[in-house]
């Protein structure tokens, strides 16, 4: 079929679809069950929001201005070392240490010379700024105050970012000033503790530098263009993309009749056909950290304008989805575990079909009885594959693997086959003198080593070994695998028979092989006895090649290939004549050949 659909998207969205239908009832009573306290929590939540954020703010900021009191007592108590400020090294980064919002902590001496600390790198960095206008004003103003302060917020080269600086004079126990401390904190941190300000989704936390510059956004927490920082530190509300902050003050509605004055928050409402969406501004004006007040706020997504009831829906609603998802978790749980045997099945079907039984793991029983009566059918039909593949693997052993899974195929039973083929004969030379000398075990290993080199050579060439007999070797080539060239093949095999016996030796014991081919009809089938049958070869060639492998000795060669073979494989096979000789069995002189030069 084209089109198929998994069993678990059936069975997930089918209990699907009846859980929404239940969850919509609920939501349709939950609706007209909202209580009547819905305007008191509304205006509790917001008086706790904006309380909640200039608290955590407060909380922000105040180690930075316990830590500036701390530091100064420590510089000011070694009033000595501020002639050589490296002398505080350790203690300023120390003190970095404890105040991850801060970047950078600097001391300034009165005549300009600076030397900082940065909390990234490690870096300490002394520099003389008594060339800048900017810093000698700094310092003459600081001169003229005790306590600490915030500077407005400014782009600093030092780091690359905008900061807001804390300051604080310091002076010696005599009166003495002694110099200023300075601490960083980069705004994008700001921006990065309001993102942990928002309680709840739909809800976006901000902090504006008066009424037209943004200090602290979730999109702050981006890295800014440097270039246009150092022209305008803070981004102006009108250039930041958050369309709903930028219509803070050009509200649809001014007053929210839903929510009271509370506390010095101001409230106000707009409507963004964008979003189609009514949102809620909630904010308040603070004057703690610098002379431009702070307004601390966050604008809410809800479409609650209109009263009680629309409130009462939005509560629902939210329930509503909760126990929606609750549900689709819990259909696709019960899809997965339904399915889960049926996946397991498949993976195993086409595994068995890859014929990669090695890899297929017994399937696990199931509560269902169904699944548990196919995963023991399963279970049932793998064992006996296996043991079908461990027959074929055991019989190919014996047989050619062709011959192993034509019988198994065809039931054990094997049909004698006529065809035209090519037959190889080899033998090792001097085989007798050689096992006398090496000893039957010795000769054993040997015969191992150099038959597992001829067979693969043999089979890279598509030929099949259907004999061994001591030394020999007997191979077919278009029989039982059937091949147009397999003359050509077969006279390929044999060079590189002899190219790879001359060139290593088997077991520390080098080898001379004699090699025979010839072609012609044949016969191929299982002969023997009822109960032991062997595939055998019938036909002249397999005569013919053994004799001509026997005639090497003759005519001092290692190949010898008849006519026959010679004119199936053609010009291409490179064979050169070696004369016109006659055959113990043959009526006629027949012309031989060979491929390596003659001796």
């Amino acid at each position: 079929m084209r089109m198929r659909v998994p069993l678990r998207y059936i069975t997930v969205f089918g209990v699907s679809a009846l859980i929404a239908l239940a969850v919509g009832i609920v939501f349709f009573l939950g609706f007209f069950s909202a209580t009547k306290n819905t305007r008191e929590l509304m205006n509790d939540q917001a008086n706790g929001l904006i309380s909640s954020m200039q608290r955590d703010i407060a909380l922000w900021m105040k180690p930075v201005n316990s830590q500036a009191i701390w530091v100064a007592e420590h510089v000011a108590d070694n009033s000595r070392a501020v002639s050589n400020l490296e002398q505080f090294d350790a203690f300023m980064q120390g003190a970095l240490a404890a105040t991850t919002q801060v970047a950078g902590i600097a001391l300034v001496s009165p005549d300009a010379l600076i030397r900082r600390w940065t909390r990234s790198t490690g870096e300490v960095i002394t520099e003389d700024w008594s060339d800048r206008q900017e810093i000698k004003l700094w310092i003459e103003g600081a001169k003229q105050r005790r306590g600490p302060s915030w500077v407005e917020p400014f782009f600093t080269d030092t780091i690359d970012k905008t900061i807001l600086l804390h300051d604080l004079p310091i002076y010696a126990a005599n009166g003495e000033f002694l110099a200023i401390l300075a601490q960083i904190v980069p705004i994008e941190e700001l921006s990065n503790h309001v993102v942990d300000l928002s309680p709840r989704e739909g809800m976006t936390p901000f902090i504006l530098h008066g009424e037209d510059h943004v200090l602290a956004h979730p999109l702050l927490t981006k890295v800014a263009d440097s270039e246009n920082t150092i022209a305008t530190p803070l981004p102006l509300l009108a250039d930041i993309d958050d369309e709903i902050l930028k219509r803070i003050w050009s509200p649809d509605d001014e007053d929210l009749f839903f929510l009271n004055d509370y506390d010095n928050i101001e409230t106000s409402g707009v409507f963004i056909e964008e979003h189609e969406r009514y949102f809620i501004y909630l904010y308040r004006r603070i004057k703690d950290y610098g002379s431009v007040p702070w307004i601390i706020g966050a604008h809410l997504n809800t479409d609650i304008y209109g009263g009680a009831e629309s409130k009462r829906l939005v509560q629902a609603l939210v329930g509503s989805i909760a126990v929606l998802l609750a549900a689709i978790v819990g259909a696709i749980a019960l899809g997965r575990y339904i399915t889960r045997p049926i996946t397991e099945i498949a993976e195993a079907a086409r595994l068995v079909e890859a014929n990669k039984l090695t890899e297929v793991q017994a399937l696990k029983p199931s509560r269902m009885s169904e699944l548990d009566d196919a995963a023991r059918s399963f279970n049932q039909m793998l064992v006996d594959l296996r043991e079908r593949t461990l027959i074929r693997q055991t019989l190919g052993q014996f047989v050619p693997e062709t011959v192993a899974r034509t019988l198994l195929s065809e039931g054990g039973s094997l049909e004698s086959q006529n065809a035209q083929a090519t037959l190889l004969y080899s033998d090792i030379e001097g085989f007798t003198s050689l096992t006398e000398n090496l000893g039957a075990a010795k000769m054993v290993s040997v015969l191992n080593a150099y038959f597992s080199a001829m067979v693969e050579i043999l089979e890279k060439y598509e030929g099949v070994v259907t004999q061994f007999h001591g030394d020999a070797i007997l191979a077919t080539f278009n029989v039982p695998i059937e091949n147009t060239e397999h003359a050509k093949n077969a006279i390929m095999a044999a060079s590189e028979m002899i190219e790879t016996v001359n060139a290593q030796q088997f077991c520390g014991q080098a080898l001379n092989v004699r090699i025979g081919i010839d072609s012609g009809p044949v016969v191929a089938g299982a002969v023997g006895a009822a109960g032991r049958l062997s595939y055998t070869i019938y036909g002249n060639p397999v005569n013919l090649a053994a004799r001509l492998e026997g005639m090497n000795k003759e005519f001092s060669t290692s190949m010898l290939v008849s006519e026959n073979t010679e004119k199936l494989a053609g010009p291409s096979a490179n064979l050169r004549l070696v004369g016109q000789t006659s055959i113990r069995g043959q009526a006629e002189t027949i012309k031989i050949f060979t491929s390596s030069p003659l001796t």
